[in-house]
């Protein structure tokens, strides 16, 4: 095997690494660009989420719930 042939060789495996890359680029840019707008979407939305955590942690009020068996009424 001489030079030539490993270098033809050589530049086979690139180019089929190159066809892969370019066969496979639209879902990799599509998957970019789905996190870029779910991290987007998730800034936007970061003043709700917070609203939302600080509503669920606010603690139930204290009520007794016997009065739903008081017979007196």
């Amino acid at each position: 095997m001489d030079t030539g042939t490993i270098l033809g060789y050589a530049a086979g495996y690139i180019a089929a690494m190159g066809g892969a890359f370019l066969l496979y680029l639209p879902v990799i840019v599509l998957l970019v660009a789905l996190l870029i707008a779910g991290g987007l979407l998730e800034l936007l939305l970061l003043p709700f989420i917070a609203l939302f955590r600080r509503l669920r942690r606010r603690a139930a009020p204290d009520m007794d719930p016997s009065w739903l068996l008081d017979r007196r009424r």
